[in-house]
């Protein structure tokens, strides 16, 4: 399982620099502010928030986001691969607050998902070659019986387990790559930042996924699902929802990076129980109020079949989920059918269940 990154399902906001925009008369004030991480923009919108209690707020997130991203860079040197190493060579080594949390934040989505969602399996993201930057040469596949290989004695997570402030592994192939759920988890820190620093109404974009406090001034947030099949910086929606209070609006797909593999093209994201990309969605969104749980589910959908994403999003207890099929079909659940309150103009959408 990997998601890096799976940008442009949420219709989000966009611009770095602090932009005021005014409401008429009796209407919410916006601003608008945000910072950019390795090239990815997070940008935040506030209802009727002072100037200077914006600006705090934008510091304080980028003094989150970016030490943290730089701690859990599951390759270049860091935190994280200095673990991996311990892990590698001893079974065991000390680990930081946050990634205990992170592998306990872990465990119901991997249970959820039968073992598919999976932040041990680094090792296998880095032998298909995504352990590197985007815009790098092309990737060549692993031949099968390299794969076939790694199946024969594959990591999983239920080779570790956490001793006080240890990490402990059964299994030296176990090597983390939180990607997955390393935005959620940066997101929900923000957030309590914001609370404590009294901020009570505010849309945090980390790039496409979406995160809110409070309202849009005395109105609901409003987000737009953008659709997969259409051209990624378009603006074609399948609809959209609204919210208030705490919510997380998480995406993934298999847009970003392809490669082609036998004369058929996959997407990026690895099921651990076959070793190979998985086929069964292009797109996924979900709709949650734990910003971790969202932001892991939406990658986790990526490999699971309609029928199974429901009987997953009822263990989470997400409150919707929606699919695009890899042969294009969107489908959603109760919950986001429930939660979708717009149509976009002019257009039929044939959805389908299970």
């Amino acid at each position: 399982m990997i998601d890096r990154r799976r940008r442009a399902l949420l219709g989000g906001l966009a611009g770095l620099p602090l932009a005021s925009l005014p409401g008429c008369a009796g209407e919410p004030t916006f601003t608008q502010a945000g910072f950019t991480v390795f090239g990815q923009v997070w940008t935040l919108r506030f209802a009727d928030t002072p100037t200077e209690q914006v600006n705090a707020a934008v510091n304080a997130a980028q003094g989150i986001v970016e030490p943290l991203y730089r701690r859990l860079h599951p390759w270049r040197d860091s935190e994280l691969t200095r673990l991996n190493r311990q892990l590698a060579e001893h079974g065991e080594a000390a680990a930081s607050a946050e990634v205990r949390a992170l592998i306990r934040a872990a465990r119901p989505l991997f249970e959820a998902s039968h073992g598919r969602f999976d932040p041990s399996i680094g090792g296998l993201i880095a032998l298909w070659g995504f352990h590197r930057d985007a815009g790098d040469t092309p990737i060549t596949p692993p031949a099968e019986s390299v794969l076939d290989a790694w199946l024969a004695d594959a990591p999983s997570l239920d080779d570790v387990r956490i001793d006080d402030e240890r990490v402990i592994t059964t299994n030296p192939r176990v090597q983390f790559d939180f990607n997955a759920l390393a935005e959620g988890f940066a997101a929900e820190q923000v957030l309590d930042a914001l609370k404590t620093a009294g901020i009570t109404d505010c849309l945090l974009d980390s790039g496409g996924d979406l995160y809110t406090l409070g309202q849009a001034g005395r109105r609901d947030w409003q987000l737009g699902i953008r659709d997969p099949r259409g051209d990624p910086r378009g603006r074609e929606t399948l609809g959209g929802v609204r919210v208030s209070g705490p919510h997380a609006l998480c995406s993934s797909g298999s847009y970003e990076r392809r490669l082609r593999y036998r004369g058929k093209r996959f997407g990026h994201i690895i099921d651990p129980l076959t070793a190979r990309p998985t086929r069964h969605n292009s797109g996924t969104t979900v709709l949650g109020r734990d910003p971790v749980i969202a932001d892991g589910a939406a990658t986790a959908l990526m490999l699971l079949s309609p029928a199974e994403a429901e009987q997953f999003a009822r263990h989470l207890g997400l409150d919707g989920i929606l699919l695009v099929t890899e042969n294009g079909r969107p489908w959603r659940d109760a919950g986001m059918q429930s939660a979708m309150s717009t149509t976009p103009a002019g257009r039929a959408i044939d959805w389908h269940t299970p």
